[in-house]
């Protein structure tokens, strides 16, 4: 087994892939990442793979739209966005405990992981 460099994931196209994915999800450098894309993987590949995106992109909308609850690294690092966003007066709230995680639960980036 070889080591692979930082970012490669193996798959045909990855570089290309992954760069589409991240500017479709960030909104930015679309139109560039999109064109690269088309010249490693043909105008169908592309296809798939906004297809791929959008599915994956629905998917995260319905779960959070449904409450699932976040993970304690997640509420411990949007405790306050979701207090001016006053979150907790939705029903879906409900389903995470807020009161288990504060932010001083973790002192580093490194202690959520």
């Amino acid at each position: 087994m070889g080591s692979a460099a930082p970012g490669d994931s193996g798959v045909a196209a990855g570089a290309a892939l992954l760069a589409f994915a991240e500017a479709a999800v960030r909104g930015d450098d679309l139109a560039e990442a999109r064109s690269a894309l088309i010249t490693e993987v043909g105008p169908e590949g592309a296809a798939q793979a906004a297809a791929t995106v959008a599915a994956f992109s629905g998917l995260v909308r319905v779960a959070d739209g449904t409450g699932i609850p976040i993970d304690d690294g997640l509420a411990a690092a949007s405790i306050d966005i979701r207090e001016r966003l006053e979150l907790g007066a939705f029903g879906g709230a409900a389903n995470t405990d807020h009161t288990r995680v504060t932010a001083s639960a973790f002192t580093d980036i490194n202690s959520l992981f």
